[in-house]
């Protein structure tokens, strides 16, 4: 097959005469262009040239900056310089800007000749160099990919892989059992000709989710958190992980809490009977009354911690069966009206910051009740009488925000680490101030069931602000 040449020479007879007496008789395939406006157009359409001749006197162009372009853009296209002569100066300035060969008129043929087997010489040697150090690279590259590939398809997590336009790259062996795929070649077709499970469809197409756990259920009733991620420029990936077995741990967990609470409250409150039914009896010494009550506030504080568990127990399993629209502001509008007894009973003050209308939160109003009430139960019960707690919702970025602050005893910090932790106090709480440890922890669980997030700033002795993000919905 010939060689391609391309000549790029400001006098069209002169190019058309060394085309056709001098390299088309030696086998050449000769390409003209007559400006550099030509010339990069020649370069932008099909295959790059083998060689290229280039005039330093090319209009459109300095032949400087044109040499420049070249060897940026296509660093192994060989170019030989015809220049209208060949001074010292001249040719150190040429092989500066990377030429291969210079070439003065009149152009001689064997000159001419000479000069294109030099150039194709120089392109085969760079070439071969460059594939070998190309292959240096790529060879364990494709070796890691290769083992990669082996590994993703073993491994017994689902891994689904999707390009830009949704169309199937990879499905594991896993995840192909899963729903029951087969062997089937899926490579390129559309996920919804592969995928009938809706639950796993509307997981991948979620884009405001990027990196959250959907669970999807399969035909042979396994549950699977199903992990979604958008690579840019590349496309999705989504795993599924096996969770059955804890769906199986929750359900006993739940009933095993639901049992030792029922088996506990039923002594409690007969306890809390008889020692009700001691004062109605007869007279009690002031010692006696004061062991009666030291009781009742046993039976009480064990009640309440049995109650917390019974929350935790119902919000860890994380199903948000009543899945609605949440207006938050009335929920802490409500929570607050509801607590308002006992700021009055301590002296303090409650006060709602400047509000306006928000959208609603997609989730549980049980849970997204539950969660304003602890966390201002939490603001009163550790704030001393006559502080203030302060309560403000705003909304930014699809986002709502709910901020509860208080003047309290804040959290040292080396302990707000531990804050949202089960059954932990702060140092510093009062001992007479009767909690659990569990409100926080409630609160945390419910704020990740409705894929939020949740911190504190505190200073000691200065008080403390929790802050709460939950996703709006979107119209």
């Amino acid at each position: 097959m010939p060689k391609r040449l391309l000549l790029a020479l400001a006098n069209p007879t002169l190019a058309r005469q060394a085309a056709t007496e001098i390299l088309a008789p030696a086998g050449y395939g000769v390409s003209q262009v007559y400006d550099a406006a030509g010339l990069r157009a020649a370069l932008r359409v099909g295959r790059l040239p083998d060689l290229l001749f280039l005039s330093d006197t090319l209009p459109g162009g300095e032949s400087v900056d044109l040499i420049q372009e070249l060897m940026t853009a296509h660093p192994t296209l060989p170019v030989v310089l015809i220049t209208q002569k060949i001074s010292p100066t001249r040719l150190l300035q040429a092989i500066q800007e990377g030429v291969v060969d210079v070439l003065a008129l009149p152009l001689e043929p064997e000159a001419v000749l000479a000069a294109a087997s030099r150039a194709a010489t120089r392109r085969k040697l760079f070439e071969g160099w460059l594939k070998r150090e190309t292959g240096k690279i790529t060879v364990p590259l494709n070796r890691r990919l290769t083992e990669m590939e082996v590994i993703l398809r073993q491994v017994n997590d689902g891994v689904l892989v999707l390009d830009m336009q949704n169309r199937v790259m990879m499905a594991n062996q896993a995840l192909r059992q899963t729903f029951g795929l087969g062997d089937e070649n899926f490579s390129g077709k559309p996920v919804e000709q592969v995928f009938s499970n809706p639950a796993f469809l509307e997981a991948l197409k979620d884009q405001k989710t990027d990196g959250y756990r959907h669970e999807v259920q399969n035909q042979a009733g396994r549950v699977f958190y199903v992990r979604v991620s958008r690579v840019p420029d590349m496309g999705t990936v989504a795993s599924l992980h096996d969770i059955s077995y804890l769906k199986e741990l929750d359900k006993l967990k739940g009933d095993f809490v639901n049992t030792v609470s029922h088996d506990l409250r039923s002594p409690l409150t007969a306890i809390l009977g008889y020692v009700e039914l001691i004062e109605r009896a007869g007279k009690v010494t002031p010692q006696q009354e004061e062991f009666i009550q030291r009781v009742k506030n046993s039976v009480h504080a064990t009640t309440g911690l049995i109650d917390d568990l019974l929350k935790l127990g119902r919000v860890e399993v994380g199903s948000l069966d009543e899945l609605t629209p949440v207006n938050m502001k009335l929920v802490v509008v409500n929570a607050m009206t509801a607590l308002q007894p006992l700021v009055q009973e301590r002296g303090q003050t409650l006060h709602l910051g400047k509000t306006g209308n928000y959208r609603a939160v997609l989730g549980s109003r049980t849970q997204l009740s539950q969660l304003a009430d602890n966390l201002l139960s939490n603001a009163i019960k550790y704030t001393q009488p006559g502080g203030k707690i302060r309560v403000t919702l705003s909304e930014e970025q699809n986002q709502l925000i709910l901020r509860v602050a208080d003047n309290g005893p804040g959290i040292p910090l080396e302990e707000q680490g531990h804050i949202f932790e089960k059954f932990y106090r702060a140092s510093n709480v009062d001992k007479e101030t009767q909690g659990t440890g569990l409100g926080l922890a409630i609160v945390k669980t419910i704020v990740d069931n409705h894929r939020g997030r949740i911190w504190v700033d505190s200073k000691a002795g200065e008080g403390s602000m929790f802050t709460v993000v939950l996703p709006v919905v979107e119209e």
